[in-house]
């Protein structure tokens, strides 16, 4: 039986917060777009560049969610972010929303929009 566009989502949450972080590629479309605030990645390699981008940005984070809208083959995530910043602080509270676009069982795009430059856990 084939996953709901939420339940691809769901899973990609999941791999993104246990150590099958590097399989998150699997999930997505070769032809796959991923918008971060200050980031874009287009192609097969989307996913690991997005990964790897992410990287040096925080020690850790984790979402908190709130609500979810779920439109045909669109679904939008909204809550709050936390973890620990590069200098080991906590931060918690950080508002963000990400919206997906699911297409033949596999992510073809996220739009991920957050307040972590503002609220200064990153630059």
């Amino acid at each position: 039986m084939s996953q709901t566009p939420r339940e691809i989502v769901e899973e990609f949450f999941d791999r993104m917060a246990d150590d099958r972080r590097p399989t998150v590629g699997e999930l997505f479309a070769d032809d796959a777009v991923i918008t971060l605030p200050g980031a874009r990645f287009e192609g097969e390699d989307a996913p690991t560049e997005m990964l790897e981008w992410l990287a040096p940005r925080y020690e850790w984070a984790k979402k908190e969610f709130d609500s979810w809208i779920e439109a045909g083959d669109h679904v939008v995530s909204q809550g709050t972010l936390y973890g620990v910043d590069l200098e080991g602080e906590r931060f918690e509270g950080v508002r963000y929303v990400d919206v997906y676009r699911i297409e033949d069982g596999v992510i073809a795009r996220i739009d991920i929009y957050n307040d972590l430059a503002a609220e200064g856990v990153v630059r």
